[in-house]
């Protein structure tokens, strides 16, 4: 009985690490680069990654697209940029030949009834700033580029002329970490100038990237000081949601490179796919240095935590469900939103197979996110909210999803 039972977990495990799409990489022409301005970092063309519709197992989705903008974070000064511009994250020269993706990407039809068939993307991320800046400049004699809104422009317009999706007719946009932050600050852009005039459905839906503009544990704004940075360097003044810019007060324009600001002025359907407790906001914003790590190790969700840790955990969880319900309440006039917002300490793993084994009140990530797609009524109003983690008995963690066996889990940005 116990080699059976290895046995099946062994099939399930092999199931779940033979889902992924494996897409290949294609790098926009030279020339379409130099008309249009859209260079990585270190002066290549941008590139992205094409799977076209499986008509076969769905003759209906040839016209359907799954847009997923790829994480890296951010490169927060000149030298950083500099260093980032000779690996993948800042050159096309550098890029893996072929990208795996799982989740909403993911090509296997169980585990991703709705998207398995669509039209896959993978928007590969090289300007060190979510697809906003649009500037140059020279450091220790390497000429440094920030072109993403330019680059944005220039995969869209390489989509519509090759792939043919000027025809597409339901557009989901995604993305990962800076990739979900790029979703919160490009979606509107997007659906007024990029998108053709077939689409009849177009939403978003951002994986870990509601980034708080939160101090540090020990009160330092270093974050929300490294962001306001990158804004300034990259020249991001037109490459976020100009209803925001607009509606800043002077001086204060930065602030919309940070995705609670963005959101409030966010007109696209919008599925906010997070954890409160997100493991990178854990080490690189909250950056609460606890003993043995209990803030930082994904495998063991808390349980090494003390009262006084746990206690301080569910304040910045509180923190982030704050920021996003002001942010949701003023964005979603239409009431076409909804989010699904866990407690496990995890970074972009719905973008993986967290898709489908995250579960709260008994749903999975994937069936509230095709209920929201699909617009099929929803007891929860499309609303899926985390719980507190345990202070006294039991476990730490109030998710036992959070401890799915097989979950792949992101260290940094995926």
């Amino acid at each position: 009985t116990r080699r059976s039972n290895l046995v099946m977990l062994l099939l399930v495990l092999l199931r779940y690490a033979s889902a992924a799409s494996v897409i290949p990489i294609d790098i926009l022409p030279k020339s379409l680069a130099h008309k249009m301005g859209a260079y990585c970092l270190d002066g290549s063309p941008p590139a992205i990654y094409y799977q076209p519709a499986n008509t076969t197992l769905d003759p209906t989705k040839k016209t359907s697209w799954a847009l997923f903008i790829k994480g890296g974070g951010w490169c927060y000064d000149e030298m950083e940029c500099l260093s980032r511009s000779k690996t993948d994250l800042g050159s096309s020269a550098k890029m893996p030949k072929n990208y795996s993706a799982n989740g909403i990407l993911d090509s296997d039809s169980v585990n991703n009834p709705e998207f398995a068939a669509y039209n896959k993307v993978v928007l590969y991320y090289c300007d060190g700033a979510s697809f906003s800046g649009d500037s140059e400049t020279v450091v220790n004699g390497t000429k440094l580029y920030f072109r993403g809104r330019r680059i944005l422009d220039a995969m869209f317009q390489y989509l519509t002329k090759e792939y043919g999706f000027g025809e597409a007719t339901d557009v989901l946009l995604t993305g990962c970490s800076a990739g979900g932050l790029s979703v919160y600050l490009h979606a509107d852009r997007i659906a007024r100038e990029l998108l053709p005039k077939t689409v009849q459905r177009y939403k978003a839906a951002p994986v870990s990237g509601f980034f708080l503009m939160h101090n540090t544990a020990d009160g330092d704004p270093l974050y929300i000081e490294q962001m306001k940075y990158v804004f300034n360097m990259q020249n991001c003044t037109q490459g976020v949601n100009q209803a925001c810019i607009s509606g800043a007060k002077a001086g204060e324009e930065w602030q919309c490179i940070f995705a609670n600001t963005s959101y409030a002025y966010t007109t696209t359907p919008l599925f906010v796919l997070n954890s409160n407790l997100d493991s990178w906001q854990m080490t690189n914003v909250w950056k609460g240095d606890y003993d043995h790590g209990c803030n930082r190790d994904q495998n063991s969700q808390f349980t090494t935590c003390s009262y006084q840790q746990v206690w301080d955990l569910n304040r910045w969880g509180g923190d982030f469900m704050l920021d996003l319900a002001l942010s949701n309440d003023r964005a979603n006039q239409t009431g076409l939103n909804g989010m699904f917002v866990e407690s496990c300490l995890e970074h972009c793993a719905i973008s993986s197979n967290g898709y489908y084994k995250y579960r709260i009140n008994g749903v999975l990530v994937r069936d509230a996110v095709t209920a929201w797609w699909d617009d099929k009524p929803s007891e929860s109003g499309h609303v899926y909210l985390p719980c507190d983690l345990n202070i006294l008995g039991g476990p730490r963690q109030c998710n036992p999803s959070c401890s799915a066996p097989g979950l792949v889990r992101c260290e940094n940005y995926c």
